[in-house]
This record gives structure tokens, C-alpha cells and sequence, in this order.
């Protein structure tokens, strides 16, 4: 093949053309890099949003497991607070019948439970009574006239009422005031509770 022409002309012609392409080898280069450079930065913002949607449940699940933990602390505190203040009332009801052991209720009360062990002594041929050590001159007084009844020179550790045995220990009767609020202990303590929380 043989150039004709001007020499300087040809060059120009030469010269564009290996220019353009060039240019178009750049353009296309850069344009791949472009694309590629974009498909990476997709990519990457997606397993970067993935992972910070991972990071997120997890710590949502996290929060979730630390509020329902402190959700149990702060009703387990509640809840002694509750059971120390009716523990408290119903000491202090009970401290109150020791109080109150010289009140008529509480002599009609023992009047009654004496009646009670009399109409029982018969069947095991006579009762030994035990009681505290504050009740001894009532229960004397009270069993004065009965047959049948011993009262025991032992006295029990008993906020009031008697127990009664048979002679020889096998049969109790229990009608002691510890057990009658040992018996209805859930019910008193829901009274106190209904008086100092509503009901709630």
C-alpha cells in the first residue's frame, strides 16, 4: 500500500485516527471500571445494609430479652414490697390479739372452747388443757366447775386459745388461736391485702 498525498496531512489523518482510538479504547475502559465500580458499591451497600438489618434485629431482640427481664425484676420487687407490708399488717393484727386477751371477745372465745373440750373430756376420759402462760388464771376461772378437765402446769408457746390431749398424748385438739390463723392464713392475708392495695 503506498501513501500518496501530503506527508503532513497523512500524519494529521494518522494521528486523529489512532487518537479517537484511543480515546475510545479510554472511554470504554473507564466506562467499564465505572460499571464495575458501581456493581461493587451495590453490592457492598447491600451486605452493609444486610448485616446492619442483622445487627438491628439483633439488638431489638437484645432490648426485648433486657425488658423483659427487668419487667420481672421490677414485679418480683413489687411483689415483696406487697408480701412485706401484709406480712407487716397481719403481725401486727396478731400482736394486737395478745393485746387484747383481757377484752370480751376473747374471754367469750375461750368460754366457748372450753365448752367445746367439756363436751369432748367424756369421750376420752378426761382432757389435759394446755395453755400460754398469760391464760392460765381465765382458763382456771373458766374450768372451775368442770369434771374431767385437768389443766397441765406446762404451759405452751401459743398466742391464745387451749390444746387439749388425752391422757396419755395420743389425741390432740388443737383449738388454739395460731391454729385457727394458720388454717386461714390466705384468707386473712387477702383481707389485709384487699385493705392496703385494693384488690390489685
Amino acid at each position: 500500500m503506498s501513501l500518496t498525498g501530503n506527508p503532513k496531512k497523512v500524519a494529521e489523518e494518522i494521528k486523529e485516527k489512532n487518537f479517537n482510538e484511543t480515546k475510545k479504547l479510554i472511554d470504554d475502559a473507564y466506562n467499564a471500571s465505572l460499571k464495575l465500580l458501581n456493581e461493587s458499591y451495590q453490592t457492598a451497600l447491600n451486605e452493609f445494609k444486610k448485616g446492619l438489618n442483622n445487627k438491628s434485629q439483633e439488638l431489638a431482640e437484645s432490648l426485648k430479652s433486657v425488658e423483659a427481664s427487668l419487667q420481672l425484676e421490677v414485679r418480683k420487687a413489687v411483689s415483696e414490697k406487697r408480701n412485706k407490708y401484709i406480712d407487716d399488717v397481719f403481725n401486727n393484727a396478731v400482736n394486737e390479739i395478745k393485746k387484747e386477751k383481757n377484752k370480751d371477745w376473747y374471754i367469750n372465745f375461750m368460754k366457748k372452747v372450753i365448752s367445746i373440750i367439756a363436751s369432748e373430756a367424756d369421750n376420752y376420759n378426761g382432757l389435759i388443757i394446755y395453755t400460754s402462760e398469760d391464760d392460765k388464771e381465765l382458763v382456771k376461772k373458766l374450768t372451775s366447775q368442770i369434771k374431767n378437765i385437768e389443766i397441765s402446769k406446762e404451759s405452751v408457746n401459743i398466742i391464745g386459745g387451749i390444746v387439749a390431749t388425752n391422757k396419755d398424748g395420743t389425741i390432740k385438739l388443737d383449738f388454739s388461736i395460731d391454729q385457727i390463723i394458720k388454717e386461714n392464713e390466705v384468707f386473712l392475708k387477702g383481707i389485709a391485702s384487699d385493705k392496703l392495695f385494693g384488690g390489685k
